[in-house]
């Protein structure tokens, strides 16, 4: 027993005193791929279905604010996590007015039963924005239903409040 402890305190001492020459060495080298690349990885694995690696290549997509968003879909859809899903949404937010984020935050505020008024503005910003980029009139429809969806909650919301 005696000579294992020697046996070990010399290949540890050994080891210690040559630099650690004899463990691999790790280097580490900068991502080759860059944020736009890692999202469009991140869309393709969402497609296939493979939602952990798109989580994965969407997170080293950012600060991207359309990884942002992305990663608020996937909370919502994938962990039916609305505060995960505002977050992301947020964050996608203060770093670019991206449509799609402004009217997800909205419907997540209407359907979550957040702010209305935040969520209004967040509608009219979606469309605002989505006007201003051009973007499909398929599109823009989804945009102005949720804009017309908080209007008739809001509506509906005072005359449950009104003076009878």
């Amino acid at each position: 027993m005696k000579l294992k402890v020697i046996f070990l305190f010399l290949l540890v001492s050994v080891l210690a005193n040559s630099g650690c020459s004899l463990l691999p060495k790790i280097t580490i080298i900068d991502d080759p791929l860059s944020k736009e690349e890692h999202f469009n990885f991140g869309l393709a694995y969402e497609n296939e279905g493979d939602l952990v690696l798109a989580e994965k290549e969407y997170r080293l997509a950012l600060p991207k604010a359309e990884a942002y968003l992305a990663l608020g879909n996937l909370a919502y859809q994938r962990d039916g996590d609305p505060k995960e899903a505002e977050s992301n949404y947020r964050r996608a937010l203060s770093r670019e007015k991206l449509p799609a984020a402004a009217n997800n935050l909205a419907w997540l505020l209407l359907v979550e039963g957040g702010d209305l008024n935040e969520a209004l503005e967040l509608a009219n910003l979606a469309v605002l924005e989505g006007q201003k980029r051009g973007l499909p009139s398929k599109l823009m429809d989804n945009y102005k239903s949720t804009l017309a969806q908080i209007q008739k909650a809001i509506l509906e919301s005072s005359k449950a409040f009104a003076p009878k």
